[in-house]
């Protein structure tokens, strides 16, 4: 849906159209001779409004910005009431909406292909209205797909999450929730932080403001009288072996002094000793402490992650690849993780540090801390634009990083496609470009820290050289002492630490913002199929399946089924037959509810298939694809994977069932055979059999065959048919095949062309009647007459 502009309300209003009573509406672009127009087209409860018309951007008198303005040419009206059979059909490069007014079919709209999608929930409104249902029930509208902030579209993921204007500290708040389990070791890690930061402030202050001031330029004693003594030498030569001071005390008696200065410094190094182990003993602590958190908050962050993607529905899965779904769970985890171990915990040392040489340092000596606080805001400023920048460059390398791994992954799984058009050196130069622009991305980033960030220290040297010329006529004039000055130079050093570190910190933020926001865009995605609130459980799961009036579409304005009906009782065999692409797979999938019809219903046992458990019924749905997946591991461990506790007998018994345990007999290790990435390389006749012999131990209640035997041999057709038989009675079959001699003996046969169901029947009824049906069989059947020939 596209809002009906603010600036279009006289245009309705002048034409006695409420504009707030308008629930839906859309934009096309002609009109019904097919002249270019800015149409907009609205519906309220009664009325469908179209307006032609031109849409002009102009500018606005003593206003330095421009506007859009719309002239109306034609209004036209159609009530509800009046409209039935709303539908859209697709021309040879436009499209139209069309209707039954009277009796008799009249076009309504005429508009550009790309307008399909939004006609055709113009028309699930129309027909909500008509049923008394909310209008926009079971619609997204199209202003929910941009953020109404800044107009970005949301990412590819459907979530109202926009990247320009998401709320960071939100984000932060939000990974700081996945520390809620480890509350006691998080704040140990913070008391040891705090203290550690408490520690590295009064360093400084021991060993060189205490150390200058009251050591080593502490007032001399006052000496009274030197006591020199000597000795005679081996040569018979008076050595000085002892100067003594005396210095007079209180009361004016002289006191001995020897080595007073020395063991004040010996205390101060003490101190300065003391200090330094206290805080490798808190830096230990700390480091302990976070090893044994942080991989633990990282690993639950990865567990949402991924427990994320197994509720999401399989239409999530087609729209991405693979090498950006491992990112998600791999390298934007571990950004989130480093940015928590490496930045985080110093973020806080260094802001309390920064607080506290900053508390200090006004304490000492005010003026000073005046010139260095007056600095340190511009770098401030110039650390948070270098922070947007370096954002902008890390999704820039996300994306392309993110491209480089979904080439590596193709090249991996279609390595043998590759190869058999002698596709190497096209793969290797769109593999050079990708990673050239990668490449570029990565020096342009290092390029703008090797030459911002030296700028933003030349401006803080300011800061310093200033600090030393005020300070140092400062120490001349004796309003302070040389301790304060070199205790504020080293406390103004210790400032660009928290400084610099911010200049790094702001890039690890970067990245680990960037890399939250996609995590939480697959947390946060909602699954097209979920469970209802309140599932029905059928105490007798029996198959009876039917469908009615299904129309289903993976792209919008290119439907698949077009409204099918079906019934199939418990306990029968239904062939499906047509041409690839008439649907048949597609209506196997809306029955396992891998799918939603886009219109219509589908019934198992009488209940629709939303109101039903999703565990109950995909337990009792088995399916056989032409598409065919083994997990990493054993043979037994893919055969058992519908029921784990199966027993190796019930393992090999399926196998048997399913004409694989002669071959896997063959196999090195037999059934403990590793089979998957990197395990043993099975036929693909052999691994469509593992397939059925999964199936086949699921036991289930109603089961899909779609292409089941496409890999196979004749002769092993022949065994896997015998077993597909036996299996096949008591359930619900559904049988896809292109080879229509294995359907032959169905209870029903359906003939799918074009998304409908054009025949039903048997075999025999349907070779009667000399339609579709006969025309598919004796095709086959000719061609094959010919293979045998030849």
């Amino acid at each position: 849906m596209i809002k009906v502009p603010d600036y279009m309300r006289s245009a309705f209003e002048a034409n006695g159209i409420p504009f707030g009573s308008l629930l839906f509406a859309m934009h096309t672009d002609m009109t019904l001779e097919g002249n270019f127009s800015d149409a907009y087209v609205a519906v309220d409860k009664e009325n469908l409004y179209i307006l032609y018309g031109i849409e002009e951007i102009v500018k606005t008198e003593g206003a330095r910005r421009i506007v859009p303005q719309y002239t109306i040419n034609e209004v036209v009206i159609h009530k509800l009431i009046d409209m039935s059979e709303l539908k859209t059909e697709t021309l040879l490069s436009t499209c139209r909406m069309v209707a039954t007014v009277n009796g008799e079919q009249q076009l309504i709209m005429l508009f550009s292909l790309g307008y399909q999608a939004f006609a055709d929930r113009m028309i699930k409104v129309i027909k909500n209205i008509k049923d008394g249902k909310d209008p926009l029930d079971d619609i997204r509208a199209d202003d929910e797909l941009f953020c109404p902030k800044c107009g970005t579209r949301y990412p590819e993921i459907e979530r109202a999450l926009c990247p320009k204007c998401t709320d960071k500290m939100g984000i932060f708040f939000r990974l700081l929730s996945f520390f809620k389990y480890f509350k006691g070791r998080v704040i140990a890690c913070f008391i040891v932080m705090l203290l550690l930061t408490v520690t590295s402030i009064f360093a400084p202050y021991v060993g060189t403001r205490m150390f200058l001031d009251d050591v080593l330029t502490a007032p001399s004693p006052v000496v009274v009288s030197v006591h020199e003594e000597y000795v005679l030498d081996d040569y018979g030569e008076y050595v000085l072996t002892e100067v003594n001071e005396y210095e007079l005390d209180e009361y004016g008696n002289t006191v001995y002094t020897g080595g007073r200065f020395y063991r004040m410094i010996g205390a101060i190094i003490l101190v300065i000793i003391g200090v330094r182990i206290f805080g490798t003993l808190l830096s230990m602590t700390y480091s302990f402490v976070l090893a044994k958190t942080m991989p633990w908050i990282i690993y639950d962050l990865q567990l949402h992650i991924f427990e994320a993607m197994q509720r999401l529905s399989v239409s999530f899965y087609t729209s991405k690849r693979t090498g950006s779904l491992m990112n998600r769970v791999g390298r934007d985890s571990r950004s989130i993780y480093w940015f928590f171990v490496d930045g985080l915990p110093f973020v806080l040392i260094q802001s309390v540090t920064f607080l506290g040489i900053t508390i200090v340092m006004f304490v000492m000596e005010w003026r000073l801390a005046l010139i260095i606080v007056a600095v340190i805001p511009v770098a401030g400023i110039m650390f948070r634009i270098l922070r947007t920048i370096f954002r902008r460059y890390h999704h820039k390398f996300w994306v392309l990083n993110s491209q480089l791994n979904n080439m590596v992954s193709d090249a991996v799984n279609g390595q043998r496609v590759i190869k058999a058009f002698a596709r190497e050196d096209e793969e290797s130069a769109r593999f050079r470009e990708t990673g050239n622009k990668q490449i570029a991305v990565e020096i342009a980033s290092a390029n703008l820290g090797a030459t911002a960030f030296p700028v933003v220290w030349s401006f803080l040297t300011f800061g310093e050289i200033a600090v030393i010329a005020v300070g140092g006529m400062m120490v001349i004039r004796g309003e302070i002492t040389l301790g304060i000055l070199m205790t504020f130079l080293a406390y103004m050093g210790m400032l660009m630490g928290p400084l610099q570190f911010m200049s790094t910190v702001s890039t690890w933020w970067a990245r680990c913002v960037d890399a939250a926001q996609r995590v939480f865009e697959v947390i946060d995605a909602k699954a097209d199929i979920e469970d209802p609130e309140n599932p029905v459980i059928l105490d007798n799961f029996r198959g009876e399946i039917t469908v009615k009036n299904a129309w289903f579409q993976y792209e919008p304005a290119k439907p698949i089924l077009k409204g099918m009906d079906l019934h199939v009782p418990a306990g029968q065999t239904l062939g499906l037959v047509g041409k690839t692409g008439a649907g048949k797979s597609t209506l196997a999938n809306l029955i396992a509810r891998l799918y939603d019809p886009t219109e219509g219903e589908i019934f198992v046992d009488g209940v629709n298939v939303k109101e039903l458990s999703l565990q109950q019924l995909r337990t009792g749905i088995g399916i056989v694809s032409q598409d065919i997946y083994l997990f990493i591991g054993s043979i037994a461990d893919n055969i058992r994977y519908a029921r784990p506790e199966a027993t190796i007998e019930e393992v090999m018994w399926a196998a048997k069932m399913a004409s694989a345990h002669d071959f896997i007999a063959k196999l090195p290790d037999g059934y403990e055979t590793r089979v998957g990435a990197g395990g043993q390389d099975l036929s693909g006749g052999e691994r469509q059999r593992l397939s059925i012999a999964r199936t086949i131990i699921q036991n289930p209640t109603i089961l899909i065959l779609d292409e089941a035997t496409a890999a196979m041999d004749t002769e092993t057709e022949g065994k896997i048919q015998d077993a597909l038989y036996k299996l096949q009675a008591d359930r619900t079959t559904i049988a896809i095949a292109h080879r229509l001699s294995t359907l032959k003996d169905a209870d029903m046969l359906a003939v799918i062309n074009d998304g409908k169901i054009v025949e039903t029947g048997t075999h025999e009824e349907l070779m009667r009647l000399k339609g579709e049906y006969h025309k598919l069989y004796t095709i086959q059947m000719e061609g094959l007459k010919v293979i045998s020939m030849d």
